[in-house]
């Protein structure tokens, strides 16, 4: 409370206090207030002991849960969840890197981009000509239904629409 009240503000104070209380009663007023401070700290004192000694076995029943919650506030997310689910086992939670795996996912999405890049970069197979016109033959489509997702309907006729 008092952690920023230096020399100069001390000071600043006995002198303001000089000079409204006045040098003859400045002497008994300090000393007045150096035993309310004593006397409020040894009747702190003596009510904690009265405390502890009469109600010291009911304290500990308080104080046990108290600091169990205390050790579980101290610790880390991390922590907490190694203790609470694996007893402290932290070699699960070694493996489970969330900036290791998406490191890992982001590597494996880079290599199969490359692979689709290489394979759209290379030569198609070119159609064979037909021996007949000398123009290339035409693709035979299925006519089955494919099991691709559905094509927004247009009220036309869709085996999507069907499957």
């Amino acid at each position: 409370m008092f952690s920023s009240i230096g020399w100069p503000e001390v000071f600043t104070i006995f002198l303001l206090g000089l000079i409204v209380i006045g040098p003859e009663r400045m002497p008994g007023l300090i000393q007045d207030v150096r035993a309310a401070i004593y006397a409020a700290r040894k009747a702190i004192n003596n009510a904690k002991a009265e405390l502890n000694g009469d109600l010291g076995e009911e304290f500990e029943e308080f104080r046990k849960p108290i600091s169990e919650v205390a050790k579980w506030q101290r610790m880390g997310p991390r922590a907490a969840i190694t203790k609470a689910l694996f007893d402290g086992d932290e070699e699960f939670m070694d493996s489970f890197d969330p900036k290791k795996i998406m490191a890992k996912d982001t590597a494996g999405e880079a290599h199969r981009r490359k692979k689709e890049e290489q394979k759209a970069a290379e030569p198609q197979p070119s159609v064979p000509a037909s021996p007949r016109t000398n123009q290339p033959a035409p693709s035979v489509q299925s006519t089955a239904p494919t099991a691709s997702a559905p094509a927004p309907s247009s009220g036309e006729f869709n085996w999507a629409d069907i499957m």
